[in-house]
């Protein structure tokens, strides 16, 4: 399995947003996250197909919001045989 992964300095809550960008119609996702007592989220991307996505995370922290935007690209791995 895939996984995006952000390791914070303490547990977080939030929401993650996913948006395919390299397509003429743009897809979009939206999921929750809780690192409960850990500090890392994992993302999964195995549902994602191939082109560039947009992540964006938002969360509350100690009263204070945050936002952390990256664009990425996934590509199929070609077997050669």
């Amino acid at each position: 399995m895939k996984f995006l992964r952000f390791n914070f300095c303490h547990p977080v809550k939030g929401n993650v947003h996913l948006t395919l960008l390299s397509k003429d119609t743009p897809k979009s996702q939206h999921s929750v996250f809780d690192s409960q007592e850990t500090n890392l989220i994992e993302v999964p991307i195995d549902h994602c197909e191939d082109g560039k996505w947009k992540i964006e995370l938002d969360w509350e922290y100690e009263n204070e919001f945050f936002m952390h935007k990256k664009e990425f690209e996934i590509k199929a791995h070609k077997k050669i045989y």
